[in-house]
């Protein structure tokens, strides 16, 4: 499947630092942010049906064989663009919080040359790079369809923001043999990466490498998707934006499997209708967020009583429930349930998206899925996922360090922007957004064994805010 680029917006801020855990507004005294933003444009994708049936990842693990999911069934993918090599090869990349991997196609791989180009938003040469350096031969993906992306890991330079930031010895995976058409960034836990899997040592992946140049204080990022008619959303590593969620960011804890933190798992306790909070599920699972799923798998279930409340139906045809168009214009919300401080309302119009079928007329379909359907599904085991269905409406704080997620309800299409920056702190504080009147503290990210805070500005910090692209259906 061919893809366009819509762009890519970045920018990078300086901020500073007054003290921690309180937020105050910026004073007119204060130095001004330094922001550099590139316009980012809407395309429209053709014929994804084949991207949808493929784009579930599965990773080998030493433990269990499967693991990550990266993408099924995809109205939206999220990119960023960045250069790779000596000169420059130019990239744009699906941002993906289940895997941890940054990987590129190669361009001479039989994939890459056929299908009248598929790999269109980059292709990677060592040939053409003078500071390519390999690394080993551990780099190697399974699809569920029993065909494999096999290659190496190699080390290169590395830029983003428009070059401002350099990576200078990146280490990443090239698919030799591959059968998707994008490169991946994978900014999840290292511990997650295809080396550590096949009993490798874990390297530092971006966000590791980020922290380790000293381009941000902390081991953490926030992710703002926005709506679903959105042109672009913003991801800030190292700082918390909070004019773009209300209320106040709750912590919760990410769930470790067999001691090892691998995936951003939490618990969801409840899956409600418009303020009923049980109305559709009141038992505990762990479920996990993923911005590379553009939908929800949730348990059989509770699926099945959404649809029959909307009064959806299953066409096997599509892979997805067909609804009513108009329940996208009701009040209505999906009302998942983390604990007794946080509930994220999802709107109808989040959740009930138009099809394309090429038959000229109104189709729909529920962003949400049985997670029987989902490839990383077991006859014992039902693999749940909050993919970009239920993230859009979510702001949310993935602290690595901590091992922590913190979320709040999102302001959807805001231009207003007050970044904070995740600073190194004692205590765990908690978050309040509201825009440029908002305040108070957020939380986030700290050494090793410590919390964090967000503070403002006064003392130059570099802070990167990497306005995402938009790819459509």
């Amino acid at each position: 499947m061919k893809r366009q680029p819509i762009s890519a917006a970045v920018a990078i801020i300086l901020l500073g630092s007054v003290d921690a855990i309180n937020l105050k507004q910026k004073s007119t005294a204060d130095v001004s942010p330094k922001v550099v933003h590139q316009k980012v444009h809407k395309h429209h994708i053709k014929n994804p049906a084949e991207r949808d049936r493929r784009r579930f990842l599965q990773k080998r693990q030493a433990e269990d064989e499967v693991v990550n999911v990266p993408l099924s069934n995809e109205l939206f993918l999220y990119y960023m663009e960045m250069t790779v090599g000596t000169p420059p090869q130019q990239f744009q990349v699906h941002v993906d919080t289940g895997s941890s991997d940054l990987w590129l196609n190669y361009a001479g791989s039989e994939y890459c040359e056929s299908r009248s180009d598929p790999c269109i938003t980059g292709t990677y040469s060592a040939n053409d790079s003078s500071t390519y350096e390999y690394v080993n031969s551990l780099f190697t993906i399974q699809y569920v369809d029993g065909s494999e992306s096999a290659g190496d890991y190699v080390r290169d330079e590395v830029r983003i923001l428009d070059g401002e930031v350099v990576i200078p010895a990146q280490q990443f995976g090239v698919g030799y043999d591959s059968s998707t058409p994008d490169g991946i960034l994978g900014i999840g836990y290292a511990a997650n990466e295809v080396q550590v899997a096949y009993g490798g040592k874990a390297y530092a992946n971006l966000p590791v490498s980020l922290r380790d140049q000293g381009y941000i204080n902390s081991l953490a990022y926030s992710f703002w998707l926005n709506d679903l008619m959105a042109d672009e959303g913003e991801l800030l590593f190292g700082g918390v934006d909070t004019a773009k969620y209300s209320g106040d960011l709750v912590s919760l804890p990410v769930i470790a499997t067999k001691g090892v933190y691998r995936e951003f798992t939490i618990e969801l306790t409840a899956v409600g209708l418009s303020g009923d909070p049980e109305e559709f599920s009141a038992t505990s699972r762990e479920i996990h967020l993923d911005t590379g799923a553009s939908l929800s798998y949730l348990p059989d279930d509770t699926t099945q009583a959404i649809w029959n409340r909307l009064g959806a139906r299953y066409l096997e045809e599509y892979g997805v429930a067909i609804a009513d168009c108009s329940l996208a214009a009701t009040d209505d919300t999906i009302d998942f349930r983390f604990s007794n401080d946080l509930t994220i309302q999802v709107a109808m119009r989040e959740m009930v998206i138009p099809l394309s079928t090429g038959l000229g007329v109104d189709v729909c379909f529920v962003g949400v899925l049985p997670a029987a359907r989902s490839p990383l599904s077991t006859s014992d085991r039902q693999y749940l996922i909050l993919g970009d269905t239920f993230l859009r409406s979510a702001y949310v704080v993935y602290d690595l360090q901590n091992n922590e997620i913190s979320m709040a309800q999102t302001f959807f299409n805001t231009t207003d922007s007050n970044v904070m920056e995740i600073a190194n702190g004692t205590d765990m504080p908690s978050g309040t957004g509201g825009g440029s009147n908002g305040g108070s503290t957020a939380t986030s990210d700290g050494e090793e064994n410590g919390a964090a805070s967000l503070r403002s500005s006064s003392m130059a910090l570099v802070m990167m805010v990497i306005g995402l692209m938009v790819f459509l259906n």
